[in-house]
């Protein structure tokens, strides 16, 4: 797995990022869900997050490049397993805890919440040359955010389900 050509900027933020969030994971959120269900919602996440960059990223669409090279390198493997990991348990874990037994409507605000905090996210780290846009726009990712996010707590709801039949 290549490295990156130079380290500036956009990795130190990543790196920045990836330590903040992954000891918010760790330390500061009490266990809330099953070993097995930690895992696979960590793993479905992070699989959603390399699925959606590869099919919008790569050929034949190719909106937008991440980091400094155009093939997967070091940094992106720390992007996926420590950022969007995290940040899409850390989302899973706050609509568990705070909105599950809500009503709809406080669920669609709190995916149009988080879907909107999340493009902000992404505004700065395209400002840090995280993503680099060629035919992309920030506001493309708002249905993206959204349904990527609508489908983890969907997840969520089946592996729920599951562990509650035995």
């Amino acid at each position: 797995m290549p490295l990156s050509t130079k380290f500036d900027v956009n990795e130190i933020f990543i790196i920045i990022l990836a330590i903040i969030l992954s000891l918010i994971v760790v330390k500061l959120f009490p266990k809330r869900f099953t070993y097995t269900t930690s895992i696979v919602l960590y793993l479905f996440n992070i699989s959603t997050g390399i699925a959606v960059d590869h099919i919008l990223a790569g050929p034949p669409l190719d909106l937008y490049d991440v980091f400094d090279m155009k093939k997967f390198e070091l940094f992106d493997l720390i992007l996926y397993l420590f950022v969007y990991g995290p940040v899409t348990y850390i989302i899973i874990f706050i609509y568990d805890k705070w909105f599950i037994h809500k009503s709809n409507l406080k669920k669609f605000i709190f995916l149009i919440f988080i879907s909107l905090l999340n493009m902000g996210m992404e505004f700065i780290a395209a400002k840090l040359n995280v993503y680099t846009y060629s035919g992309w726009h920030l506001y493309y990712s708002f249905p993206v955010y959204f349904m990527t996010y609508f489908i983890s707590i969907f997840f969520l709801h089946l592996l729920k389900n599951r562990e509650t039949r035995g």
